[in-house]
């Protein structure tokens, strides 16, 4: 996807939000991230392509539909839908990664020192894989979830180091196991001075992009041995959908209180109620725990596709 689609499907959703969604110029700027002449630009440029008829003609008028209900239903600050072929596993996967990044650079381009915090998983590692490159020495990266498994393997799906790269800025890696091996080992590993300073880095982060993990065979935790299979097995019989940083979360988003969370290395997900929590999933098989996350009013922000909307949608009918 080159600039000029990125603009337009910028254009696109500026068009929704201001004939359908019957928003404020002001309102349109503060969603997408733009200034107000910013918007009437892209109002202009979807007017000139075309865009604007009786209705929106474009791929994204159906995602903006599910964008707004779910934005509305739940208090987020923003949730962008991106297109997806039902039909095709992972078929919305680069466009996932994309308007993460598209997101993640907000943050980036700004001159002043800041600080943002990292998840794992294949979302948050294409997000960060689709940025450019851009000179930021002066940001910090720091990680929330542990970057080793149980056997001492690394986390392949870890953005910090590789965002790090990108940008020239400092990196802060959790230096433990998403779970560790018992509740004294995890007790020692908080009491480490080193666990403790990349806590406060953590606490200052302006923002926190996330993935939402699943709670099944196919899930990133036991697929990755960070779980064990009784693990998996005392999870499903506790009814947990989803997990974020590691945290089990039932239908209702509640943490779960069970051997493995009193076990769970990543920070708390109290410690986010003041921070803008971003979390980037996609696909029907993920709709249960990015419901899960929604209920629980854990999120700010949401970056997903139409498999999942749909699955939101129609579980809360918000059609």
């Amino acid at each position: 996807m080159d600039k000029f689609e990125l603009k337009l499907d910028q254009a696109a959703r500026a068009a929704w939000l201001s004939y359908v969604g019957g928003r404020t110029q002001d309102e349109i700027a503060s969603q997408l991230g733009v200034s107000r002449p910013g918007v009437q630009r892209l109002l202009a440029l979807a007017r000139q392509e075309g865009l604007i008829k009786v209705h929106i003609d474009h791929p994204l008028a159906n995602c903006m539909v599910m964008s707004d209900a779910i934005l509305k239903r739940f208090g987020l600050e923003f949730c962008d839908v991106v297109p997806a072929d039902p039909d095709a596993a992972d078929s919305s996967a680069y466009y996932l990664a994309v308007a993460g990044a598209e997101r993640l650079s907000r943050y980036l381009d700004r001159s002043e020192p800041l600080t943002l915090s990292l998840g794992t998983g294949r979302s948050v590692r294409a997000m960060v894989e689709a940025l450019s490159r851009i000179d930021r020495p002066q940001h910090r990266f720091v990680s929330l979830v542990g970057n080793v498994a149980r056997d001492g393997s690394a986390n392949r799906y870890d953005g910090v180091m590789v965002l790090a790269d990108k940008t020239g800025g400092e990196r802060f890696l959790l230096p433990a196991p998403v779970v560790a091996g018992s509740v004294e080992e995890k007790e020692a590993m908080l009491g480490q001075r080193l666990f403790q300073a990349i806590t406060e880095v953590a606490k200052g982060a302006e923002a926190a992009f996330i993935g939402v993990g699943r709670i099944d065979r196919q899930a990133t935790l036991f697929q990755d041995h960070f779980i064990s299979e009784a693990e998996l097995k005392e999870l499903l019989s506790l009814e947990a959908v989803g997990e974020l940083l590691g945290w089990p979360l039932n239908q209702s988003g509640e943490v779960i209180d069970c051997s493995i969370t009193r076990r769970v290395t990543s920070l708390p997900l109290e410690m986010f109620r003041n921070q803008s929590l971003v979390a980037l999933a996609g696909g029907r098989d993920k709709g249960p725990a990015i419901l899960a996350a929604l209920r629980g009013g854990w999120l700010k922000g949401l970056i997903t596709d139409e498999n999942a909307a749909r699955y939101i949608i129609g579980s809360e009918a918000l059609a």
